[in-house]
């Protein structure tokens, strides 16, 4: 492999060109030692055929990875038996050693082609990211039910304002309990839970005859919606290739807003219904989107290959990296 000459970095190898650099502890860039991967030159290196004192720091004094002898006084009785860097190679007298794989974020791979996101990448990230959507259609649905619930259920603005800022808190202990969900029976099941959540939630304030029931609702709404939150990104980062996964982890907060535009559209799409009807048919139309979920969480969506491979489960594993890869 070619190594890329403008790529700065600490380790050199032998076929490393890459560029010294001067730091606040080395005003004058140290020579590359490619023989030896501890990043500054060591003279005696190249007359040294002795295998078992290949990268020994005792007696010789050199300096590792740009810090002085001075660190030996330390512990020098407990490194006088210890090896440099390179004692895990097979064979230490001479290793070759290539450029590591480096700044694939930076989609700096050398002579070896970036990886492309897989169509069926972009379709595992994009039914994740719709879980997102619930919060934003419940924020945008509010702005223009808000007014509405409360003069046909006869709020006050007190009850309102609770009505409005508790999904936040009910969010909040939803995230709490995502992890062990997530952990325990895996990304696809806490999807179906989240989204379960979240219709359920949507039905009982569609249907509220008066403010306990609707802040019953509100409770499983903001529940859903933080449970949902907190697996989006998780489940994308793990089915993305690590050069994407910045990008497509992304798409979560793209949807959120693509929900608040939905929740916006329903008060446009009901404004000439009756005031009593018409919060309650923008609410239940929330529901929509979480079923989408469910159906793509069990028929569409494959489960994290992380998941599986902590789970013992590396066959399945390999299938779904097939998928995505």
């Amino acid at each position: 492999m070619e190594p890329n000459p403008n790529t700065v970095a600490d380790g050199y190898s032998r076929t490393d060109e890459r560029i010294p650099v001067a730091t606040s502890t080395t005003p004058v860039a140290p020579p590359l030692d490619f023989d030896y991967n501890d990043g500054v030159a060591d003279p005696s290196f190249d007359n040294d055929t002795n295998s078992e004192t290949y990268g020994s720091t005792s007696g010789r004094g050199h300096i590792v990875s740009g810090r002085s002898g001075r660190d030996d006084d330390d512990d020098s009785s407990a490194r006088a038996s210890q090896t440099g860097v390179d004692a895990h190679l097979q064979h230490p007298n001479r290793p070759h050693l290539e450029q590591s794989h480096e700044g694939e974020h930076r989609y700096d791979h050398g002579d070896i082609s970036a990886l492309k996101i897989t169509r069926a990448t972009k379709l595992y990230a994009f039914c994740a990211a719709l879980n997102s959507c619930n919060l934003g259609y419940d924020i945008g649905v509010n702005t223009g039910a808000g007014m509405l619930v409360q003069s046909s259920l006869n709020l006050t603005d007190l009850q309102l304002e609770i009505f409005m800022g508790s999904l936040n808190l009910f969010a909040m202990v939803g995230a709490l309990g995502s992890n062990w969900i997530s952990d325990k029976l895996g990304r696809r099941w806490a999807f179906r839970i989240a989204a379960v959540g979240f219709i359920f939630g949507t039905v009982i304030q569609a249907a509220a005859g008066g403010y306990p029931s609707l802040m019953m609702g509100r409770t499983f709404v903001g529940l859903g919606v933080g449970f949902g939150l907190a697996v989006d990104p998780v489940y994308i980062s793990e089915i993305s290739q690590a050069a994407h996964r910045g990008q497509l982890v992304t798409w979560s907060e793209i949807a959120t807003n693509i929900g608040i535009c939905l929740g916006f559209i329903s008060g446009l799409l009901f404004s000439g219904v009756d005031e009593s009807i018409a919060w309650r048919l923008m609410f239940a139309l929330g529901a929509i989107l979480p079923t989408c979920v469910i159906y793509f969480s069990t028929f569409v969506m494959p489960e994290s290959p992380r998941w599986l491979v902590s789970k013992n489960r590396e066959s399945e594993a390999q299938e779904v990296l097939k998928m995505v890869y």
